[in-house]
């Protein structure tokens, strides 16, 4: 058999390396299934974490102060209708990025779709002295 097909391995006794230690073709054939069916649970579990529990709607009446709503478990994703005409700013777990930030007209729907539940917290503040109505209809995930 050819030295190019069999993996390097460092064996550890005791603490210290052994060189030139060989592996039981058996023992490294459980080590690889034993990675495998680590690597497969994991996959198993994003998978399911994508399959979405619809939210019942939330109301909220949002002013020009910031409203930090915390979602547990975190959304998936998530529909806004602003249902007056004062228009509002929305972000998305840190209300510090402006990466994540979206203005909704009055009237307008805004939805985010992270296909994975990452969504931990919305943020909500009207312009300037406004008051807007909004309705919020989220998708939550399970955490992985």
């Amino acid at each position: 058999m050819s030295n190019d097909l069999v993996p390097q391995v460092e064996v550890v006794q005791n603490g210290q390396i052994m060189p030139n230690a060989r592996v039981d073709p058996a023992v490294a054939q459980f080590i690889m299934s034993a990675a495998m069916a680590a690597q497969l649970v994991k996959m198993r579990k994003l998978q399911e974490s994508q399959v979405p529990v619809t939210v019942k709607p939330r109301k909220y009446t949002v002013t020009d102060s910031v409203q930090e709503i915390m979602l547990s478990p975190p959304w998936i994703s998530f529909s806004l209708v602003n249902a007056t005409t004062a228009p509002i700013s929305v972000w998305i777990n840190d209300e510090s990025d402006p990466l994540q930030e979206g203005m909704v007209l009055g009237g307008e729907l805004f939805s985010i779709d992270m296909k994975f539940p990452v969504i931990h917290s919305l943020y909500l503040k009207a312009e300037s002295g406004g008051t807007s109505i909004v309705r919020v209809y989220g998708k939550e995930g399970k955490e992985g």
